[in-house]
C-alpha cells in the first residue's frame, strides 16, 4: 500500500474521530456528568475537567476497539440489536442526570441551620435560618457512560464498518485507533473549555451558575427523551 493511501487513511479515521467527539449525545452526557459531580467551583480546574472527559474518552474508546478486533480477528459481529439497545440505555441515563442535576440543586440549596447566640442582656437565643450547605462529592463513572456511548450512535458505522473494506487487519484496527485518539483530544479540548466556562460562571455568580446547570439538566432530559422515542 503507497504511502500517500496509508496517510489518508488514519487522516479520515483521525479528523473523524475529532468530529465524532462532539456528538451531541456526547457533549450533554459528559456535561450532564460533570455538572452532578460537585457545586465546588474546583472541580472545573482544567486539570480535573480534562481527567473527566479523558476517562469518558477511554471509555469510549476501550470498546470501539474492543468490537474491532473482535471483528477483525476473531470474526464475530455486533448483534443488531446491541446498538439499539446501547442507545435506549444512554437516553435513560441523559434524563436520569437531568433529574439529579434538578434534585441535587433543591437538596443543596437551602437547609434549616439552627445555632444560639447571646443578646445585649446576655441571654441566650436559640434561632434557625436558610443557609447554603457544603459542597459534596459524587463518584461517577464517566468511563462506564463512555463504554456505552462506544456501542450507540454513530460510532460502529464511523469507525467498524471502514475496517471491513480493509485488506490488511492491522491497518483496519489502527484505523480505528487514530478514530479513538481523535475522540479523546477533541473531548479534552471541550474539558478544558467547559470547565473554565462553568469556572468563569460560578466565580461570578452562584445564582447564575445554578440557573447554568438547571440549563444543563433540562437539555441533558431533552436529548433523553429524543433516544428514547426515534
Amino acid at each position: 500500500m503507497e504511502y500517500s493511501t496509508l496517510y489518508s487513511i488514519l487522516s479520515l479515521g483521525f479528523g473523524l474521530g475529532l468530529l465524532h467527539a462532539l456528538d451531541a449525545d456526547h457533549i450533554m452526557a459528559v456535561s450532564s456528568l460533570a455538572t452532578t459531580n460537585s457545586e465546588d467551583k474546583n472541580t472545573w480546574s482544567g486539570r480535573k475537567m480534562l481527567w473527566f472527559c479523558t476517562r469518558w474518552a477511554m471509555g469510549h474508546g476501550a470498546t470501539l476497539l474492543s468490537l474491532t478486533i473482535l471483528f477483525v480477528f476473531a470474526k464475530i459481529e455486533l448483534p443488531p440489536i446491541a446498538p439499539f439497545l446501547a442507545e435506549k440505555l444512554i437516553g435513560c441515563l441523559l434524563i436520569g442526570l437531568g433529574f439529579w442535576i434538578i434534585w441535587n440543586i433543591f437538596k443543596n440549596s437551602i437547609t434549616l441551620e439552627v445555632h444560639t447566640h447571646k443578646d445585649d442582656s446576655d441571654n441566650e437565643l436559640v434561632h434557625m435560618h436558610l443557609t447554603t450547605p457544603g459542597t459534596k462529592q459524587h463518584n461517577h463513572r464517566p468511563i462506564l457512560i463512555g463504554m456505552t456511548h462506544g456501542l450507540a450512535g454513530s460510532a460502529p458505522v464511523l469507525a467498524i464498518i471502514p475496517v471491513a473494506s480493509q485488506t490488511n487487519a492491522y491497518l483496519g484496527v489502527a484505523y480505528v485507533f487514530i478514530f479513538c485518539i481523535g475522540v479523546i483530544i477533541s473531548m479534552m479540548l471541550f474539558g478544558l473549555f467547559f470547565g473554565r466556562f462553568q469556572n468563569w460562571v460560578s466565580g461570578a455568580s452562584q445564582k447564575l451558575f445554578q440557573i447554568s446547570r438547571l440549563i444543563i439538566a433540562s437539555v441533558s432530559i431533552s436529548f433523553g427523551t429524543y433516544w428514547l422515542i426515534q
